[in-house]
């Protein structure tokens, strides 16, 4: 399913996200068209904004396994139904930015529910260069 579909819809996060488990309903928006990256806005809370990354945009080198209790927890019938960005932290700037891809954002494009999930995976890593991800350079 086309992941844009879900822009400007409300997800619900039932458990919110890590360090932010107050808010529970968020807002995905894709600031330009010809780009991989989304927003994840807070709708309770407007200054609470991320940056995400569709990493199927960019490489087919990251795949993970979605555990079953986050497949019940979302409801998620079909893997077509599922759409998945990664949290990129550019505090210091997109020369120095880094993609958390231990923990995907995890969203039931139908049921319209979402959650971080933590992987776990030594395969990928909590902060991996975007550039890295960028040029293909994953998951070897």
């Amino acid at each position: 399913m086309d992941q844009t579909a879900i822009c400007g819809v409300k997800i619900i996060f039932e458990q919110g996200i890590p360090g932010f488990e107050n808010l529970k309903e968020f807002f995905i928006s894709k600031p330009f068209a010809d780009s991989p990256f989304y927003y994840l806005q807070a709708a309770q809370q407007a200054d609470i904004c991320f940056l995400l990354i569709n990493p199927f945009e960019i490489t087919k080198a990251y795949e993970f396994n979605l555990p079953e209790p986050v497949q019940e927890v979302l409801e998620i019938k079909e893997l077509s139904d599922v759409a998945v960005f990664n949290v990129v932290n550019a505090r210091e700037g997109l020369d120095n930015a880094t993609v958390n891809l231990q923990a995907p954002v995890v969203i039931n494009v139908r049921g319209l529910k979402g959650m971080q999930v933590v992987l776990n995976e030594p395969t990928w890593q909590l902060r991996e260069p975007l550039k890295n991800l960028l040029q293909g350079k994953v998951g070897q």
